[in-house]
């Protein structure tokens, strides 16, 4: 849509004709009046060029409107230019769609997020959240506890995530994780965290992660009897390429924009969102029931 600013430009220019048609003939009323006649036979003498300067009068008030004219012819191709360049911007932007009808609104936080009010957070219309339990092989966020407990209270279903440390063997890591798990009640599934930020530098190659990562979810699944969900940072994927690999259920980040219809369980459609309840920026995410 033209942007309302364009859209009256027509109406603020089409009046420049009119004022300068007015302008021209104001002009033209004035030029053909004359000084009252000096006594005597000068009254004729005076009179005489008013005559003869009227057409010259009429010219300058048609080339005004011809002026105004121009104006706003030009104020037309403004509009039009605008509503063109409304049409481009609007082909290149992403669409991004609500979350349809029957998905569950959610969060994932840490303990960066600070204390958390569960019951505001369940009140602003979140239905899921997943919580950071660990990471690499000896890491505990000390709010995972509290947050599960507190968001069950709330009325929230519960899971807990592993963010993955790349240079660390997965079996201390898998074990750790299935140990924090196991001191909270979560209701959803186990999630593996996928990133190259904070991680070891340089990072093993693609075929010694794949296989590490691998082992990592047999253990978790192996102890926890439910399949575990990948989130794939987008920088992790294209340095590795591991979704056709690992064949799980996966968490998606995409952010401004709708994930094309495919196999993703949940999606993070916000990295810097607001949520009641929650005094920092957060994580929004959609998860299939």
């Amino acid at each position: 849509m033209t942007p309302e600013l364009l859209r009256g430009s027509r109406a603020h220019l089409a009046p420049v004709a009119v004022a300068l048609l007015v302008i021209g003939l104001a002009a033209g009323c004035g030029s053909a009046e004359t000084s009252p006649p000096d006594s005597g036979s000068s009254a004729s003498v005076a009179s005489a060029p008013t005559s003869s300067s009227t057409p010259s009068v009429v010219e300058e008030g048609e080339a005004v409107v011809e002026e105004g004219e121009a104006v706003v012819e030009e104020g037309e191709a403004v509009v039009e230019e605008g509503e063109e360049r409304a049409r481009l911007e609007t082909r290149a932007r992403p669409e991004t769609r609500a979350p349809s009808a029957g998905t569950l609104q959610g969060i994932d936080v840490s303990h960066h997020q600070g204390a958390i009010d569960w019951d505001r957070v369940a009140g602003d219309g979140i239905d899921f959240a997943y919580l950071k339990a660990t990471e690499g092989g000896g890491f505990t966020d000390d709010r995972f506890v509290s947050n599960a407990s507190s968001a069950h209270r709330a009325g929230l279903r519960v899971g807990g995530y592993h963010y993955y440390t790349l240079c660390s063997p997965p079996e201390p890591q898998a074990a750790h994780f299935v140990d924090v798990l196991a001191q909270a009640r979560t209701d959803l599934p186990p999630v593996v965290d996928l990133e190259l930020i904070g991680n070891c530098d340089p990072p093993p190659d693609r075929a010694t992660l794949r296989a590490d990562v691998e082992t990592f979810v047999d253990r978790v699944e192996d102890a926890t009897g439910t399949e575990v969900v990948v989130y794939f940072h987008p920088d992790f994927e294209v340095h590795y390429a591991m979704v056709d690999d690992l064949d799980r259920r996966l968490w998606v980040r995409r952010v401004g924009s709708t994930p094309p219809p495919g196999d993703w369980f949940i999606w993070q459609r916000d990295d810097a969102g607001s949520v009641d309840g929650v005094s920092t920026p957060v994580d929004r995410d959609v998860m299939r029931p």
